[in-house]
C-alpha cells in the first residue's frame, strides 16, 4: 500500500526537534554566542576581531532532528573573523585561540568536550547533558562579497564558500518545495539508522534532494520523493553534479563521487566519501529503494508498515503521535 503525506507526516513529527524543544537550545546557543564574543571582545592582545556571528547548519535549514543515542542536535555557528592579516592566515593559531575561550567560559567541562580539531573547519563543543553540539566555524572574508574562506581539511588551501548563498540555496529549495524539508528529515533519519556518517553528511543529502528537485520537478509526494532519491543514489552511473549560479568549475577529482557546493563548484560537498563508504551508500540505498516499492505492493497497511520499520527503525509511524 501506499503511504499519503498525512500518514508520513506523523512519521516526520516523530524525529524532527519541535519548536517547544528548540528553546531550551536556543538559549544554550545564544549564551555561548554571546559569552564568546564578550571574550573575544575584551581580549585585545590576539588582534582577533568578530564581525558576524551566524547560526547555520540543519538548525538554519529547518531539517534538524531530535536527538537520539550517538546522534545530538548539531549546529553550526559561523565566526566572520577580521582583524590582523597574521592571524587570519594562520588557522592553527585562531582555532586555538577560540578552543582556550571556550575552555575559560565552560571551566567544569571535561577535556574531551571541547575539540579544536586542528587544521579543519570547526572547533566542537559538547553539552552532554542536552545533547547539544555546537560547530564554531571561523571563516575570514573573501572575495566576491559574501563569500569567505575556511581552512581546506588536512591543510594545504583554502576553501572558499559563501555562507549566505548556502543558506539562500537551501530557502529557494524549500520555497520550490514543500515536502522538501520532511524528504530531507527522513532521509538523514534512515541514514542514522543504516550506521552511514560520517561519510553521507546531511549537507549531501540536502543538496542531492535540491538536484532532483532542479532537475526532474519538485516531487511533494514524501514516498516518492524517497523513492526517487534512493533509485537515483543506487543508479549505475551517478553524475557530477554541480550548480550554474555557483563560481568556477569542477577541478579533477579522485573521490568516487562529486557533488558541488552550490556557491563553488571547486569544493566537493563528498569529500569525506570514499570508495568504501560510497559503495556502503549505493548498496543501503538500493535496498531501500526495493524495500519502499515491496511496501507499496504490500496487500495490508500492517506488512507496508513493516516494511518501513525495517529501513527506518522502531521509531516509524503512520499514527497520531
Amino acid at each position: 500500500m501506499k503511504l499519503d503525506n498525512a500518514q508520513l507526516g506523523h512519521f516526520i513529527n516523530r524525529i524532527k526537534l519541535h519548536r517547544d524543544d528548540m528553546g531550551k537550545y536556543r538559549d544554550q546557543i545564544e549564551n555561548l554566542r554571546d559569552r564568546l564574543k564578550a571574550k573575544i571582545k575584551d581580549d585585545t592582545s590576539t588582534g582577533m576581531k568578530v564581525t558576524r556571528f551566524v547560526i547555520a547548519g540543519s538548525w538554519k535549514k529547518h531539517t534538524v532532528l531530535r536527538p537520539k543515542g550517538e546522534h545530538p542536535v548539531d549546529v553550526d555557528l559561523v565566526l566572520f573573523v577580521d582583524g590582523d592579516d597574521t592571524l587570519k592566515s594562520d588557522v592553527d593559531k585562531l582555532h586555538d585561540y577560540v578552543a582556550q575561550y571556550l575552555r575559560e567560559i565552560y571551566p567544569t567541562k571535561d577535556e574531551g568536550d571541547v575539540e579544536a580539531e586542528g587544521k579543519t573547519k570547526a572547533i566542537k563543543i559538547k553539552f552532554v547533558g542536552t545533547g547539544l553540539e555546537v560547530d564554531i566555524v571561523p571563516v575570514v572574508p573573501d572575495t566576491p562579497s559574501t563569500y569567505v574562506w575556511q581552512p581546506e581539511r588536512g591543510g594545504g588551501g583554502r576553501f572558499i564558500t559563501s555562507i549566505d548563498k548556502q543558506l539562500d540555496a537551501n530557502l529557494k529549495a524549500r520555497k520550490q518545495n514543500a515536502s522538501y524539508t520532511s524528504i530531507v528529515r527522513a532521509l538523514k533519519w534512515w541514514r542514522n539508522r543504516q550506521g552511514l556518517k560520517p561519510g553521507l553528511t546531511s549537507f549531501t543529502i540536502e543538496l542531492i534532494a535540491a538536484y532532483l528537485d532542479d532537475t526532474y520537478g519538485a516531487e511533494t509526494n514524501i514516498e516518492e520523493g524517497l523513492i526517487r532519491f534512493f533509485q537515483f543514489v543506487s543508479g549505475r552511473n551517478f553524475p557530477v553534479i554541480t550548480f550554474p549560479s555557483a563560481i568556477n568549475s569542477v577541478p579533477r577529482f579522485t573521490n568516487p563521487v562529486f557533488i558541488a557546493d552550490p556557491t563553488n563548484n571547486e569544493n566537493n560537498a563528498a569529500s569525506k566519501m570514499d570508495n568504501d563508504a560510497w559503495a556502503a551508500v549505493v548498496k543501503a540505498a538500493d535496498t531501500a529503494f526495493d524495500g519502499l516499492n515491496i511496501a507499496q505492493s504490500c496487500p495490508t497497511l500492517g506488512a507496508t508498515t513493516e516494511e518501513w520499520t525495517e529501513l527506518f527503525g522502531p521509531s516509524f509511524t503512520i499514527e497520531e503521535n
